[in-house]
């Protein structure tokens, strides 16, 4: 199994990090990539993976944070790709849902983003709320192989990203009862675009919903995938790890391209 998608530097880690990693073997974990969300984040993610052979990292300012970016921010993302264990920028993109951030400071944060992926070649994650459409108008003029994390949308959103050559990130959200027609739009999807995550500590998937999300529920994301598309549990395991492995093409190092 890969969870492609982990907070696991966060607080809510700090009593049980290392036993948490540790038993990543035992839990079935081939490897997860931690995100970061601001510059201190990504830091962390790093360093983080560079500690422990089954973690990667990815690197980036969320759009919660845009506003807070200082000095030459935009420097120390690209310095800290030139580490071969980041494999992605992100998680970076448009939240309209709580506006944390002004909308034309998102916007700004994300286009330099997307500009350095870009220039990198390097994978991105992105996060959108309540902004599919900007999400589109934006992406659509950058050559960037993305995956739209914890997606959300509709069935056109799923078809335009799809099109678009996107990966969906599909986790604990899709679980819960009131998602019968999220659950309708994967079961149509590509499965060879389907990129099993947890959002670790949140979100987590409906059997442990109300506690803490870890990366080994990402086998419950695995179990729903499993009924959806009829297919044996051990398959969907084998496919989605193929498919996370390809994405983020973990055996070329972005630090040559700097």
């Amino acid at each position: 199994m890969i969870d492609t998608h982990m907070h696991l530097s966060m607080k809510e880690f700090d009593d049980d990090r290392s036993k948490i990693l540790e038993r990543f073997e035992q839990d079935g974990i081939e490897c997860a990539v931690e995100v970061g969300y601001d510059i201190v984040s990504s830091m962390k993610a790093v360093k983080l993976a560079e500690s422990n052979s089954r973690v990667y990292a990815a690197v980036g300012v969320h759009p919660h944070d845009a506003g807070k970016v200082q000095g030459d921010w935009l420097s120390f993302l690209k310095e800290m790709c030139k580490d071969s264990k980041v494999v992605a920028i992100g998680e970076i993109g448009l939240d309209y849902h709580r506006d944390l951030s002004p909308q034309i400071v998102q916007k700004d944060v994300f286009e330099k983003q997307l500009n350095l992926a870009q220039s990198l070649k390097i994978p991105v994650i992105f996060h959108v709320r309540d902004a599919y459409e900007d999400m589109k108008e934006f992406t659509r003029n950058y050559e960037v192989r993305g995956v739209i994390h914890s997606f959300n949308g509709n069935k056109k959103d799923a078809e335009d990203f799809i099109d678009m050559g996107f990966y969906i990130g599909v986790g604990g959200i899709a679980t819960y009862k009131k998602s019968s027609d999220l659950r309708r739009i994967i079961s149509q999807l590509p499965f060879d675009r389907i990129l099993t995550e947890t959002d670790s500590p949140y979100l987590s998937p409906q059997p442990v919903r109300g506690k803490r999300n870890e990366p080994k529920h990402v086998t419950l994301v695995l179990e729903l995938l499993s009924q959806l598309f009829n297919m044996p549990l051990k398959k969907a395991e084998e496919l989605t790890v193929k498919n996370a492995l390809r994405f983020f093409d973990v055996e070329n190092s972005y630090a040559k391209k700097i």
